[in-house]
């Protein structure tokens, strides 16, 4: 079975935001809704200052902490690795925002769903790459199974000495001299997961059903952690 991941070249990254907008319009999304953002950043005192950019999305984790608080399911790991969210089971609780430790989840008010990165699944089953990746006019993305040894992208992260966000599906290639600390952390588990598990979860199934109670703690926790805004 495939385990699919990327690899993101930030030594040829130009920060066009090309992968931003062939997301967006790939699927559907409102013109504030981004699954793929690009970062800009600066590194040292003037007159020595230099500059470039990070991209993420959703991480694909190994263990996604979303899909575990997902109290209807909707979001899940496939077998080949890639986390889905099933649109017409979510309740939009936004619980999984909360879980998510890479901030990789938009809430869609007018479908009132969360959404993220897909690694455009449908595409890839149809033997067809990510909408991103298609669209990169500097070749910075490459996209493929980490299982295959052979293929394009394990050959690229042998070849170009890739640092692996650990517990994720998602490698980099990072410039020379750069401070790593502008690239996504590795994986670690949010509070917000804790909370479910001890409180939530129990609490909701005996006291107002699970799905409810997760509606209600998924927006307290958003509204604390975002300090009201909805996005």
């Amino acid at each position: 079975m495939a385990k699919f991941g990327m690899l993101v070249d930030l030594t040829r990254c130009v920060g066009c935001h090309g992968c931003t907008v062939a997301c967006q319009a790939r699927w559907d999304l409102l013109p504030q809704v981004q699954f793929t953002k690009v970062h800009r950043y600066e590194m040292g005192t003037f007159p020595k200052v230099k500059g470039g950019v990070v991209t993420t999305q959703c991480m694909h984790c190994d263990d996604p902490p979303c899909a575990r608080v997902c109290p209807t399911g909707a979001t899940r790991k496939r077998a080949d690795g890639i986390v889905v969210v099933h649109e017409q089971e979510c309740i939009g609780c936004r619980y999984c925002q909360s879980a998510c430790p890479y901030d990789a989840r938009s809430f869609n008010p007018e479908r009132n769903i969360v959404q993220k990165c897909y690694f455009c699944y449908d595409f890839v089953e149809n033997g067809q790459k990510p909408a991103c990746v298609d669209t990169c006019m500097a070749a910075a993305r490459i996209f493929g199974d980490l299982e295959d040894k052979g293929s394009e992208l394990s050959q690229a992260i042998a070849a170009k000495k890739a640092v692996q966000i650990k517990g994720t599906s998602i490698f980099y290639v990072p410039p020379r001299n750069l401070d790593t600390s502008v690239l996504p952390p590795d994986f670690q588990e949010p509070g917000a997961v804790r909370i479910w598990q001890d409180i939530v979860h129990p609490g909701g199934k005996t006291i107002m059903g699970l799905a409810a109670g997760a509606v209600i703690a998924g927006l307290v926790i958003n509204n604390i952690k975002g300090g009201g805004n909805n996005d």
